[in-house]
C-alpha cells in the first residue's frame, strides 16, 4: 500500500471516530491492520482497557497479529485526554517544544508543566518506515460536541517518539528526507 493511501486511511478513521462521537457521545477504540488490498479490524473487550495488564494484553495480541500477517500498516484510534506541554523558552526567548536531544536533556533537568488538558480523538498510523499521529480536539457544549484544532505529526517531517505500549514496528524509524 502506498504511503499516501495509508495516510488517507488514517484520515478516514478519524472521520469515522468523529461521526461516532457526535452520534453516540463515546468512541470505541479501533484497531485496524492494513494490507495491500484489504484490511482487518480487530476488536477487544472494553474491560481490557480498564487495567494496565489488559492494555498490555491488547498490545501483545495486536502486535503478534500484525507480525503474523505481515501487515503494511497498523491504525489505532481512540478517545483520550490530550496533554499540551507548557513550552519552555531558551536563552533567546524562543520556544523549545521540539523533541531533539537538547530538548530531552532540558526536560529531564526541568520537568514540563502542563498548560492544559483537552479531550480529543487520536489516530496513530504505524508503518515500518514512518509513524503518523492525527489528533482532533473537541469540547462538549450544551447537548453538542464542538470540534477544534486538528493536528497532524509525521515522523518523516517531525521527529516523534515511538507509540509506546502499542508500538507495532518498534525500533524502526525513517530519517527525514
Amino acid at each position: 500500500m502506498e504511503p499516501n493511501a495509508l495516510v488517507e486511511c488514517a484520515y478516514e478513521l478519524m472521520g469515522s471516530l468523529k461521526e461516532e462521537l457526535a452520534e453516540r457521545g463515546t468512541v470505541a477504540p479501533a484497531f485496524i491492520l492494513l494490507y495491500d488490498r484489504d484490511c482487518e479490524v480487530l476488536t477487544f473487550s472494553p474491560r481490557l482497557f480498564a487495567s494496565a495488564e489488559g492494555k498490555a494484553a491488547v498490545a501483545r495480541a495486536f502486535r503478534n497479529r500484525a507480525r503474523q500477517t505481515g501487515a503494511h500498516g497498523a491504525l489505532m484510534g481512540a478517545r483520550q485526554q490530550l496533554l499540551h506541554p507548557r513550552p519552555h523558552r531558551d536563552a533567546r526567548g524562543e520556544s523549545t517544544t521540539g523533541t531533539g536531544r537538547r530538548r530531552r536533556r532540558h526536560r529531564c533537568a526541568h520537568p514540563i508543566g502542563l498548560r492544559k488538558t483537552s479531550a480529543g480523538l487520536s489516530v496513530t498510523l504505524q508503518t515500518p518506515a514512518f509513524h503518523l499521529l492525527v489528533q482532533q480536539l473537541y469540547a462538549r457544549g450544551d447537548n453538542s460536541i464542538v470540534f477544534g484544532e486538528l493536528r497532524t505529526l509525521d515522523s518523516r517531517e517531525v521527529p516523534m517518539e515511538a507509540a509506546g505500549l502499542f508500538s507495532i514496528y518498534g525500533g524502526q524509524h525513517v530519517t527525514p528526507r
